[in-house]
């Protein structure tokens, strides 16, 4: 009987100590996903988006200059054909990650995206891309997904827009914007978004990983699970800013908001303080 006893005894401590424990550790893994999360947009945007020019002369990296464009350029086809930006900033991408010259070697820019000899790529996952919370699933042998895109501008389909359009954005699809166009200031412009909505492959160019704020009467919400950013997170989604900054941003906050950061040079708002 008191063998019984012990074991129920010991039953329930368990059960006690794991329903304390197991909030905490739930609690511990969202914290961690998060600040993972940060530092893979903070990488994409000081390390790799910011497509310094090499020095000829020592063979050095120059200061940084520009954002690149949206796709690697193929006279002739449309953007949701091309190699997406990611191509381009795979060499700063961190080499323990991801192994750039292999990778590299196994895309051809003169081909589609998704031409036959650019499928064992285009199934390579890429850490940096990947947000750890709540990540999608992919079938086997399909492309890998990208969690995150560049933020063009203003407008479902800003990334077509000239560079002096005051609805143009950080990423446009046929040419690098120079940070001397960014009249805003590089704090104060989106680069990249988290967003679960319709992902797509991160080899991919057009709306796979590019893409404007729909401001159109019916879109979706700017942030949340169903809306067009974040959905990773409860409430919040994360952009990283033109300087390499990480901001989070809540359901709540004013589209205005969201929309005036969305452009270069639209002086559209000023950024809510806190937000």
């Amino acid at each position: 009987m008191n063998r019984r006893v012990t074991i129920i005894g010991a039953g329930l401590l368990v059960l006690v100590v794991a329903g304390v424990a197991i909030p905490f550790i739930m609690k511990a893994r969202l914290k961690a996903n998060l600040a993972a999360s940060q530092n893979n947009l903070r990488e994409l945007a000081l390390f790799a988006a910011h497509n310094a020019k090499p020095d000829p002369k020592n063979d050095k990296r120059k200061l940084l200059t520009e954002i690149p464009a949206g796709t690697i350029p193929l006279y002739g086809t449309p953007p949701e054909d091309r190699l997406s930006w990611v191509v381009g900033v795979i060499p700063g991408m961190d080499q323990r990650r991801v192994n750039s010259e292999q990778l590299l070697s196994a895309i051809d820019r003169t081909k589609p995206w998704n031409a036959d000899t650019n499928q064992q790529a285009a199934r390579t996952r890429l850490p940096v891309l990947l947000c750890p919370e709540n990540l999608p699933e992919v079938l086997p042998g399909s492309p890998a997904i990208t969690c995150y895109v560049g933020i063009s501008g203003l407008g479902a389909n800003a990334a077509a827009l000239p560079i002096d359009s005051p609805h143009a954005g950080a990423m446009r699809y046929d040419a690098p914007t120079p940070f001397d166009r960014i009249s805003d200031g590089l704090s104060q412009t989106l680069l990249f978004a988290e967003t679960r909505n319709e992902f797509g492959p991160w080899l991919r160019g057009g709306p796979s990983t590019v893409r404007g704020l729909d401001n159109a009467p019916g879109a979706p919400a700017l942030i949340g699970t169903d809306g067009q950013f974040g959905g990773y997170f409860p409430g919040i989604a994360h952009f990283a800013m033109c300087d390499g900054s990480v901001r989070a941003f809540t359901a709540n906050v004013d589209p205005r908001v969201l929309y005036g950061l969305s452009t270069i040079a639209g002086k559209n708002t000023d950024p809510v303080p806190g937000e």
